[in-house]
């Protein structure tokens, strides 16, 4: 804090009461004078609210007005370094420095004891600052789009932190102590060169969205049982062969991605599904797009709750008597398959859209070929159609 900073220089100044009391106001005004003309000099603006991006932005001119400012917003300013100055403020609670060119936090950050929210995406950051990791009130750290390769093993210091993005860096470990953060909910390190997902994942028991899309993961620990409030799961993307069973114990799950975008080289080759993804009773959106899959096991047909399965781009030829049971589903992707018929009782089912296209062996009967006639959009190898409304 800027008192803090008042109290180090103390040793320093005259002995007498009131000259010490014109040293001190002599060194707060040098203070402002450098922190402002570092913003004149960076062509930081007068606060004030900026009508694209909906939020303030800048910094304040009047010396009162500073030393009492809680958010700071610098980004889009074209910055490559922070003043050290700019860390005295000690009641600043939310600083947003994004899209600039900062390759380095300054240590001074530590002062910032009031902190909840950090973020500095989108720079070329390599290296965090050890004392970010003992900002007590931390909840919010957004670091994406930067140049890290590692994360601070005393990341796990921070006991209140509930959101950590390192997305799109060259982080390569999921160091163990970090995992002592045990209050997290969001974690998104997609676009990462992690090769393995630590089995201490299971000690974020209040993680509800997990994002490692784009790394280069193998297999998911048995751990991730233990991911009781996890609502978003995204793993496509990697280089997985298969889904272990303790998947069906994440109870509260969603959104499940596995997919693969066709243009990346680490993609998932996923041959089967568990028989415990049937216990996934609150799942909604099932992806698995563009892997290797062969079949579909009966207990697909207990995912009652789904509304979207994306199955397209697979090897699967046939799908399961009880896809009929699938009774909230509206999104059905089967296309580019090897699918010869479908289930006699999937007429059943109230689609709004269904993709069954580039199966060239597939055959309707007469009756699926009605109830297509029922659904919104369908694609298929004879192209678009959309139903008639009435």
């Amino acid at each position: 804090m800027f008192d803090d900073f008042l109290d180090k220089i103390k040793e320093l100044l005259p002995a007498k009461k009131e000259e010490r009391k014109q040293e001190i106001s002599r060194v707060a005004n040098a203070f402002f004078d450098r922190l402002l003309s570092w913003a004149n000099t960076e062509g930081i603006d007068e606060l004030s609210y900026d009508v694209r991006f909906k939020c303030e932005r800048g910094l304040p001119r009047d010396k009162q007005k500073l030393l009492l400012l809680r958010d700071v917003n610098l980004s889009r300013s074209n910055i490559a370094e922070l003043p050290k100055e700019l860390f005295f403020l000690g009641l600043i609670m939310s600083l947003n420095v994004r899209d600039n060119k900062l390759q380095i936090l300054p240590r001074e950050i530590s002062n910032l004891k009031n902190l909840r929210l950090l973020d500095a995406s989108h720079n070329a950051i390599s290296e965090l600052p050890s004392e970010i990791c003992y900002l007590p009130h931390l909840r919010t750290i957004k670091l994406g789009s930067n140049k890290l390769t590692f994360i601070p093993q005393d990341i796990g210091n921070l006991e209140n932190l509930e959101l950590l993005e390192l997305n799109n860096n060259e982080i390569k470990i999921m160091p163990s102590d970090m995992f002592k953060a045990k209050r997290i909910k969001i974690l998104s390190l997609w676009q990462n060169v992690i090769t393995e997902l630590s089995h201490y994942i299971g000690e974020l028991e209040d993680l509800e969205e997990l994002n490692i899309a784009n790394n280069l993961i193998e297999k998911l620990p048995k751990s991730i049982r233990r991911l009781k409030k996890l609502v978003k799961l995204n793993i496509k993307n990697n280089k997985l062969s298969s889904l272990p069973k303790e998947i069906g114990e994440l109870e509260s799950l969603k959104e499940l991605d596995a997919g693969n975008d066709l243009n990346l080289s680490n993609i998932n080759q996923i041959m089967h599904l568990p028989s415990e993804i049937g216990t996934l009773q609150n799942l909604q959106n099932l992806s698995l797009y563009s892997n290797n899959l062969l079949d579909l096991p009966n207990e697909i047909g207990l995912l009652t709750n789904l509304i979207k399965l994306n199955l397209s781009n697979n090897k699967i030829e046939s799908l399961p008597y009880y896809a009929e049971n699938l009774i909230n589903l509206k999104d059905l992707d089967l296309s580019a398959n090897r699918l010869k018929k479908l289930p006699r009782e999937i007429t059943k089912l109230t689609l709004l859209r269904l993709d069954i296209s580039d199966n060239p062996d597939l055959k309707l009967t007469s009756e699926q070929q009605e109830w297509l006639k029922t659904i919104q959009i369908v694609r298929s190898n004879d192209g678009v159609q959309m139903a008639e409304k009435t």
